[in-house]
């Protein structure tokens, strides 16, 4: 009876033992956790604002040539315009603003007949499309 009583308050010492070593460090591990989690929501903002950014410069390129009626070049800010505009789709979460930049994307028909066949219209189209990325890009936090 009394190597029973002996095993067992053995068995509650190294339970409790380890209870006591692995709380405090599963607690610790927890907090750094959450800690980390913060500047990486912050890497991201900051991430998707560099897109943006690349977007609206793409965009006032290309209106730049318009400007200059150097069409070709345009053709090319708009091709990078959309190919970064694709990659910006793709690589966010957030439903909003995939929709607002969804509809930004659907303006690549129009963009593309104004720059293949110039008319007086191309300079509004290409700056109807820069404020409408501004507006977008000022709506993300």
């Amino acid at each position: 009876m009394k190597a029973k009583s002996h095993f067992v308050l053995w068995v509650v010492l190294v339970f409790g033992g380890f209870l006591l070593g692995f709380v405090p460090e599963y607690m610790k591990n927890r907090n750094l956790r959450a800690e980390l989690q913060e500047p990486q929501k912050i890497i991201d903002a900051l991430r998707l604002q560099a897109q943006l950014g690349q977007l609206r410069d793409a965009a006032s390129l290309m209106i730049l040539e318009v400007s200059r009626q150097n069409f070709g070049l345009a053709r090319d800010h708009s091709v990078e315009y959309y190919t970064k505009l694709r990659e910006v789709i793709d690589a966010n979460p957030d439903p909003a603003l995939k929709k607002s930049l969804e509809e930004l994307a659907a303006t690549r028909d129009d963009i593309d007949k104004e720059l293949a066949n110039p008319t007086p219209g191309s300079l509004a189209a290409s700056q109807s499309l820069l404020l409408k990325t501004i507006e977008v890009s000022r709506s993300v936090k």
